[in-house]
């Protein structure tokens, strides 16, 4: 995440790109030399073979709206999924994740005034755990009920409703998975098997811990096994999903809050969802040169470590083996989650925290084509571009298949939520699984 503190709730920007006509910075633009290395890594660009939804397309849409004609631009642009794969494979150093975050603002401000609205509710909303969890209590009580199911029925009694609210809903039902019963996380876990245990902080997240509850309890638990004494302080939503929306005011305060909660206690803060590790480790480029909270949010950055990054420090010397007769390993494919491998840059550690599992026999594994491109979740990207999303989907579901996998394994909760939808769609018999529960299996 590059800087975007200067972009203000409206649109306007006092950084080198102005969101009412995107009059970027020559520098930044002339980095492009359209080579087209990207486009092999830019998923948008797989799926439809379109030049205008690649990077370097992209790029250019916002080249050629110099002068006030911002439309075009924002269409193209609107249907990036920010998956920052192009940004590793270009050889120019373009940074184009500092014009996407930019934009953003500007993407935001075209919407409808209903559409904003509620979109901001929800993003405030995503702060309040304990009214978040009260409000997905109905929603588990549809699901048992089946009722999710009603708007998916209308609209295939009723074709004329699918471009409708209605029919809007019945396509996300796919990104839903069952919503389980709250379990609350433990105040603290005592490292295990440690003489001194070294204390870390566990950031719980908030879609995560509404979705996949049991991965966060893994994750605490493997944590502790590995000696690690894992506390649950007071904290809040990354800010993830409303910075990307281009709610940038909501995604301040949002990072102030998650700043004071964590400012006087001591230790790494451990983050089992990638989406929101990139977003906490980004917090300084939040604020301007010159505000005070900036040091502050560069010394909180520092110590956010993704969960596979405090594994893999502290794997034993050598692998365990398992017991005799135990039941055969599973097959296990790696997808790389974009917010991991691309934005934090962090490969090698789940890469080790997986080999060494595989050398103490509890699991095999499988090699994943693309396993670094992005399966189409993106945040809230499915709910927005859905069609495309799922035109993403196919080709990781295509590259599930051919590797014989049994068990798919990621570290982000959207990639759980659209690799659970292409697994459901496909009737593959493979589980989608976090890294966290392969440890505790």
């Amino acid at each position: 995440m590059k800087e975007a503190s200067d972009c203000k709730l409206e649109g306007a920007c006092d950084g080198p790109i102005n969101l009412f006509n995107l009059q970027v910075a020559p520098d930044l633009l002339s980095a492009c030399i359209h080579c087209g290395l990207c486009l092999p890594a830019c998923p948008t660009y797989l799926a439809t073979g379109h030049e205008s939804q690649s990077p370097r397309g992209r790029i250019y849409a916002v080249m050629k709206s110099q002068g006030g004609q911002v439309e075009r631009a924002l269409d193209h642009l609107s249907t990036c999924l920010g998956c920052l794969g192009c940004q590793t494979a270009c050889p120019s150093g373009v940074q184009y994740e500092s014009i996407l975050e930019q934009v953003r603002p500007a993407l935001a401000a075209r919407r409808s005034w209903p559409a904003r609205t509620a979109m901001r509710l929800f993003f405030r909303l995503l702060g309040n755990y304990g009214l978040l969890r009260l409000l997905f209590i109905p929603v588990r009580f549809v699901q048992r009920l089946s009722l999710d199911r009603l708007p998916e029925v209308l609209v295939r009694l009723c074709p004329f409703l699918k471009g409708t609210w209605l029919g809007r809903l019945a396509s996300w039902r796919q990104f839903t998975p069952a919503v389980p019963v709250h379990k609350s996380l433990p105040a603290r876990l005592a490292g295990q098997g440690a003489e001194k245990p070294v204390p870390v902080q566990f950031f719980q997240g908030c879609v995560m811990d509404i979705f996949y509850n049991q991965v966060n309890h893994a994750a605490m638990k493997a944590l502790a096994g590995a000696g690690l004494t894992c506390n649950l302080p007071r904290q809040t939503c990354c800010g993830a999903l409303a910075f990307h929306a281009g709610d940038v005011d909501i995604a301040r305060q949002l990072a102030k809050e998650n700043m004071a909660h964590f400012e006087n206690l001591g230790g790494e803060i451990v983050v089992a969802s990638a989406g929101c590790g990139a977003m906490l480790k980004g917090y300084e480029h939040l604020f301007a040169e010159g505000e005070p909270e900036r040091a502050r949010a560069a010394q909180f950055s520092r110590r956010v470590k993704d969960f596979s990054q405090v594994m893999a420090s502290h794997l034993p010397p050598q692998p365990q083996k398992r017991e005799s007769g135990a039941k055969e390993a599973p097959r296990v494919a790696y997808h790389a989650a974009c917010h991991l491998a691309h934005a934090q840059g962090v490969r090698a550690e789940p890469e080790a925290v997986l080999n060494r599992l595989a050398a103490e026999g509890c699991l095999k594994r499988v090699p994943l084509a693309d396993a670094e491109h992005c399966c189409g979740s993106a945040g809230i990207y499915n709910l927005l571009n859905t069609e495309l999303s799922l035109q993403v989907l196919e080709a990781k579901m295509d590259s599930l298949q051919a590797s014989g996998a049994e068990v798919v394994v990621t570290a982000n909760p959207g990639c759980l939520l659209q690799l659970e939808a292409g697994v459901r769609a496909r009737g593959l018999n493979v589980k989608v699984k976090h890294l966290a529960e392969l440890c505790r299996d």
